[in-house]
Parts: structure tokens; sequence; C-alpha cells
């Protein structure tokens, strides 16, 4: 059986950080809450708005192609989507699985649970990166905009390693310190060498093609004992109920909106050469489709997934070092990503006197220094920092929606 504390994530929302032990929020945190919730039905909207109103090709066959004004060429499309998998969904998929059986427990059934967190890890999230996105493709020099990518990384990236790595090891059955900051240590490195050596293409299609041989090591896993968990019940009031009044959707965006600007700076500087279309096709709707199908896996094969422990189980040595392997490849496509992200908007505000390739080993050490912090207890409330802090962005995601009706009317 799959448990909440697969998730380090799950603690959050379990906890819910603006959200008091008997389940009651004042009257700030309960608009908070719905601003979250309003926000991402918005940027969903707007994005099935865009994926509409905007065309392929021109009258004359032309097709419109996307440009954020940079020297890099297009990637192609298959690395392309590549790019995308690594700069996000991976990571919160690896994870995400440990807390299906939290909203069950909350009330909801496997239907409902399902549902919850793959929209929790898909269309919501996803269509906050892809607006944002579309702001920073008209807006790559905007100084506000770099500063907010940066502080994102490194508001997100410690947490997000520290998060990883805790499931990884709790997954693996060697939850220790020292087995989190070995793996840490081996993230990061790899990670260093990727960025100074510009390997990030060839590491988003290694990262995409290690996801599907772990999704095949759930499908094919033999298990004696097996026990299918089916997927029943449907979908009742108490699913919006706990969408839009616990401490899940509103909660989960404020915790995602600490990584939108790093994120949506990535799918920018990425998707040069894209029409809207594929755009929105890429960064919203697909990741959608992989979380339905991953969480329903996650919860149909739940026996299987919980085999796979090396403490307990030996038999399962080949599927735990390919989910060790593919933790190990998401977090570093991530890291390298936002390092880009981070030095190269460090080189352009120091207007080039900090040379981006120089500064990789210090943003690689900064990050570890805070995972540290972390493991180590010093800084006890990661979570409740991250979702408060992360509302400074809330102005940037405003200008954004903006930004994406204004593309709208353009198109009439």
């Amino acid at each position: 059986m799959l448990t909440p504390d697969m998730s380090v994530r799950g603690t959050l929302r379990r906890a819910g950080s603006l959200e008091k032990e008997d389940g009651h929020m004042n009257i700030f945190n309960q608009i908070v809450y719905m601003v979250g919730a309003v926000t991402t039905v918005l940027c969903i909207i707007l994005c099935l708005a865009l994926f509409v109103a905007c065309k392929s090709r021109d009258r004359n066959g032309k097709r419109i192609e996307l440009d954020n004004h940079t020297s890099e060429a297009p990637w192609s499309l298959g690395v392309w989507i590549a790019g995308v998998f690594v700069a996000g969904t991976g990571v919160a998929l690896m994870y995400a699985p440990g807390d299906l059986v939290g909203y069950v427990q909350q009330g909801l059934n496997p239907t409902e649970s399902v549902t919850m967190v793959a929209l929790l890890n898909g269309a919501p999230v996803w269509a906050m990166y892809s607006v944002m996105g579309l702001w920073y493709m008209r807006h790559m020099d905007s100084k506000i905009g770099k500063l907010a990518a940066m502080l994102s990384t490194v508001l997100g990236m410690s947490i997000s390693l520290w998060t990883g790595m805790n499931t990884v090891a709790r997954f693996i059955g060697l939850n220790f310190p020292g087995m989190k900051f070995m793996l840490a240590a081996i993230t990061v490195m790899v990670a260093m060498i990727s960025a100074r050596n510009n390997l990030l293409k060839g590491m988003s299609r290694l990262a995409f093609l290690v996801f599907f041989f772990a999704f095949l090591a759930v499908l094919s896993t033999p298990l004696t004992d097996f026990k299918f968990s089916p997927i029943t019940g449907s979908i009742t009031g108490a699913f919006w109920k706990e969408y839009f009044n616990g401490a899940t959707a509103a909660s989960w965006i404020f915790w995602f909106l600490s990584w939108t600007p790093t994120v949506s700076r990535w799918l920018a500087h990425i998707s040069k050469g894209r029409t809207m279309r594929e755009y929105i096709a890429g960064t919203m709707i697909l990741p959608t489709v992989l979380a339905f199908v991953w969480m329903a896996v996650s919860w149909m094969y739940q026996d299987v997934i919980m085999s796979f422990n090396l403490a307990k189980n030996i038999a399962s040595f080949i599927p735990c070092v390919i989910f060790i392997i593919s933790g190990i490849l998401f977090m570093t496509g991530t890291l390298d990503s936002d390092c880009k992200v981070f030095t190269e908007d460090l080189e352009f505000l120091t207007n080039g006197k900090l040379n981006h390739r120089a500064t990789v080993p210090y943003y690689g050490l900064f990050v570890l220094f805070v995972f540290s912090l972390f493991i180590s207890g010093i800084i006890r409330e990661p979570f409740a920092f991250n979702e408060y802090s992360s509302m400074i962005f809330m102005p940037l995601m405003v200008m954004s929606m903006i930004e994406c009706v204004r593309i709208i009317r353009e198109q009439k």
C-alpha cells in the first residue's frame, strides 16, 4: 500500500502551512487560498484561449513561430519536449504518488484521489508556467524578470533537491542523512559538469528515456503476492470542496509559484521556433496527460511500487537502480536548467563582469550548502518559508496574465 510518508511534499498538504491544526483558517489565509485557486483557473482558460485563437500558419502557409529574441538556435521538437519534461514534470511525478493515499485518508475515493494529485501536478501548475513563459518570451531582457527568476531559483532549487533526495532515500529504504547527502552531492556534481559543457540536451533525452524504463519497471515487475488496486468511485462534491477549500490547491499553487519564474524563464529560453499551439500542447496539455497516466498506474500498481525497497527486498535491485537513476537525472536536469538561468541572468545583470561558465561551481556549492541546512535540521520549516516567500511573485503572475490577454487581442 502506498503511504503518504513516501512523499515529503505530502507533509505540506497535510500540515497546510497556511492552515491551523484544527483545519480552520483566518480570513487572510482564506483569501490567499482563493486567490491561488482563481489564478490557476484563469491561467488554464488563457492557455486554452491562446491554443484556439493563435494560428500555426499565416495565409501564405508559413509557420508562425514564437521568438525569444536570442541568438540561440531553436531546439528540435523531440529535444524540446524532453527539455520541458526535465524542467519539472519528471521530478514532480517521481514523488507525487505518495500523496494518493493521503487524499483517500482525507475521505476521497480512489478516482478523486488520482484526479486530485494529477491535477495538482498537471494543468493548474503548468498553465501558470506556460502563461509566465510567454511573458518572458516578450521580455527576455527585463531586469525585473531576471531578478525574479534568480530569486526563484535560490528559493526553490535547494528545497526541491531536499524533497527529491528525501523521497529517493525513503523509496529505496536507506533513509538517513549520509545517503541523502551522497545522492545530492552526486546530483549536483553531474549537473555542474553538464552545465559547464552544455550537455543538457543529451541529459534531457536520457532522463526522458529513463523515466520510460521506470514506467516499464512498474508494469513488468512480477510479484507472487501482487494485489491489483482498482480505481473506483466517481467525482463528488467532496472533491471540489477539498480542491478549493482545503490545504490542497491554493497551498500547492503558492508552493509551485515559487518555481514559476525559473521554470517559465527556462521554457522561454528553449521554446524559440515553436508555434503557439505546439507551445501550449507541450507545456500544459502533455504534462497533464502524463500526470493522469502516471497517477493511475501508481495507484493500480501500488503493491509493486511498495516492493521496491533495497533494505527489505533484494529482488527489487534492478527497479530500485532504475528509479535512483531516474531521480538523479531528473534533479540533474532541473539543476542544470536552473543553473543556466541563474548564471546567464547574473552575467546580464553585471554587464558581463561575471561570466556564466565561471559562476557555475559557485551556484552548485550554494545549493548544496542550503541543502545541508535542511537535512541537518538547522532550517526547520522550509515548506512554510517557501510558501510564504513565493507570494512575492504574484505581481509578475498578474503581469503575465495581462500579457496573454494582449496576445489574444492581437489575433483579431
